[in-house]
């Protein structure tokens, strides 16, 4: 998707709702966001940045909306790292990166859920346990996960590695919505 521009960088065009540009970093942050919403835009700008290096990424969204009450600038920037990672260390015969995306329950005990599936990627025991270190402790491609602990803890979250069948799995817990259903 392309904007045009005025002079100054901003696009020119800001009555029409279908130009979507960046927002300017002064605006008050988004504490209650569709993550969704959020995996897609920050796959658009993966996308667009040619970050994901011909690396396809497939998402299994549910088709309700997945609120979550939490930084939207914050989401997007774990979703970013997470995925960056995931490309970064795919072997070029593995599938396609999975995003998994899963609802809060419906008594808002268990917030809403996202995975970042690695096929063919497996971690040792100390990079598994590197992530819960400072980013500035931690070297090489598991320094991405580390700071996106680190700010998943500050959004109330949890961030956890799994070794799956058919991979690694990064998954976060967003912080529960609460009594969401009353």
């Amino acid at each position: 998707m392309s904007a045009a521009l005025d002079a100054k960088g901003s696009p020119a065009d800001r009555g029409s709702s279908s130009v979507q540009g960046l927002e300017p970093v002064d605006l008050p942050d988004v504490f209650q966001v569709d993550v969704a919403v959020s995996v897609r835009d920050a796959l658009e700008l993966l996308g667009a940045t040619r970050r994901l290096h011909g690396v396809e990424v497939t998402l299994e969204l549910p088709e309700a909306p997945v609120i979550a009450r939490v930084s939207r600038r914050r989401l997007e920037q774990v979703l970013l790292l997470l995925v960056a990672h995931a490309v970064d260390a795919m072997t070029p015969e593995a599938p396609a990166v999975r995003v998994v995306v899963d609802p809060p329950d419906d008594f808002g005990d268990v917030g809403p859920r996202f995975q970042v599936v690695i096929p063919g990627v497996n971690l040792s025991e100390r990079e598994t346990r590197s992530v819960v270190l400072s980013p500035l402790r931690v070297g090489g491609p598991q320094r991405r996960l580390a700071r996106a602990r680190e700010l998943v803890d500050a959004m109330g979250g949890e961030l956890s590695l799994e070794q799956l069948d058919e991979g690694t799995g990064v998954s976060v817990q967003l912080p529960a919505p609460g009594l969401a259903s009353f």
